[in-house]
């Protein structure tokens, strides 16, 4: 019974086999007819013509995208390096004009300078000359600092009066502040008229350039019986060194109209005349003045009042001048001796006149900023007056920039009396107790 069972269980399972094997086998047939044909399904092996060329027509317009950007991207670049291109051109075109500009700028100021150091010192020297009686014997070279100022004019003078402030053996002129008005005729080349402190003059030349013609401030003088209107003209002569060697100063008279203005001219009349005389060296050696006596009528006598000479001797840092007058003036006469230090700076001043009446000797002294602080006044030897000058430049609160105070010495050397000259006031020193006064 059991092996039976057996038998026919092993039969079984063998046809269960071979079915299972049936069904399999007949399962990719169906598969292949049946589900092959839905639409759903991915089949890349089978893809359509048409979705080729979708595919194909998206990645070509891809591509021109891709392009146009590129090519915009290209003209941007190439249009904006254009731009910066022509900027920097144009940067540097306009740089390049400007230092152009700037160079030809400096080039006309240069040249300007340069005229003027060259011809200044000629028309300040002459100018000088006409206006003052003190003696120049030196001046000092012009120079160009930077490219656009010019140094002080400063001439070294032997002075007559001996009791002004700041330096008087010094004449300075400022060229480089605004004060200083210089005319060129550009065409003639030429210095038609300066303005500045102490100088307001108008220029004329002759055709051979030696002969200077001066025209100076006008002014309204009085005289007995009424006033008249006064034109200073100087003519002044150069040698062929250039040296002023001399000066005709005229004065031309003219009618006074009642609003002060000028009106008919009256007369001409020759005033002085300046002769210099210089050595090989252009150093002056002598130095004449000749007065005419005032007219104030044009049927006046022309005669000469008086002619005073002056020899010029330089020993070192010291000037001798011989003065002598015509006619004689024993009094006036006598040599001056003019000693300065090796900075050229004043130290003192003497004379002894022909009589051997005056026997002076004038002691100067200076403060740090090298202007004059007080002068000691000696004759024969003894101190009996000094004058001292006070200076508040610095001081915008002060009512004067520059006081001096004169100071009487007794026989005992000590001064008692004070009078301060800028404001009228004057004080004294008690004998006993030695204590000044107030001002008053």
């Amino acid at each position: 019974m059991i092996k039976t069972m057996t038998r026919h269980s092993i039969t079984g399972k063998i046809l269960l086999l071979l079915t299972g094997i049936l069904f399999i086998v007949q399962l990719p047939a169906q598969t292949t007819s049946d589900t092959l044909r839905s639409r759903n399904l991915y089949r890349p092996q089978t893809l359509r013509q048409d979705d080729v060329r979708l595919n194909q027509d998206s990645l070509d317009s891809q591509a021109q995208i891709n392009q146009d950007s590129i090519d915009l991207r290209l003209l941007y670049i190439r249009d904006s390096l254009d731009a910066r291109l022509r900027f920097i051109q144009d940067s540097i075109i306009a740089r390049e004009k400007f230092v152009r500009d700037s160079i030809r700028r400096r080039e006309h100021i240069l040249d300007s300078l340069t005229f003027l150091r060259a011809e200044l010192p000629r028309l300040l020297e002459a100018s000088l000359k006409t206006y003052s009686d003190n003696i120049i014997v030196y001046n000092k070279r012009i120079q160009i600092v930077g490219d656009s100022i010019l140094t002080n004019y400063t001439s070294k003078v032997l002075p007559f009066t001996i009791d002004r402030p700041y330096t008087p053996w010094k004449s300075v002129i400022n060229l480089s502040d605004k004060p200083i008005k210089i005319i060129i005729d550009t065409i003639a080349h030429k210095i038609t008229a300066i303005r500045a402190p102490g100088i307001s003059n108008s220029y004329s030349y002759s055709a051979r350039n030696n002969i200077l013609r001066i025209n100076s401030k006008n002014s309204i003088v009085s005289k007995p019986g009424g006033k008249l209107y006064k034109v200073p003209i100087d003519s002044v002569f150069f040698d062929r060194r250039g040296n002023v060697s001399k000066i005709k100063r005229y004065f031309h008279f003219y009618q006074v109209t009642n609003q002060y203005h000028r009106g008919a001219p009256l007369f001409l009349h020759l005033s002085q005349v300046k002769q210099f005389e210089y050595s090989a060296d252009n150093v002056m050696t002598k130095y004449q003045t000749t007065n005419f006596c005032d007219r104030w009528r044009a049927q006046d006598e022309k005669k000469v009042c008086n002619i005073i000479t002056y020899s010029i001797n330089k020993q070192g840092n010291t000037y001798i001048l011989t003065r002598q007058t015509d006619p004689v003036n024993v009094y006036a006469d006598g040599w001056f001796s003019y000693e300065f230090d090796y900075m050229g700076n004043l130290k003192s001043v003497a004379f002894n006149n022909t009589k051997n009446s005056e026997n002076w000797k004038t002691i100067v002294e200076l403060n740090d900023a090298g202007n004059v602080s007080r002068y000691i006044y000696q004759n024969k030897g003894a101190v009996h007056k000094t004058l001292l000058v006070n200076y508040y430049l610095n001081d915008p609160g002060a009512k004067y920039k520059v006081e001096t105070i004169t100071c009487i010495f007794e026989n005992d050397g000590v001064s008692y009396y004070q009078v301060n000259n800028t404001t009228d006031l004057s004080r004294e020193r008690n004998r006993i107790t030695m204590e000044w006064s107030p001002w008053r």
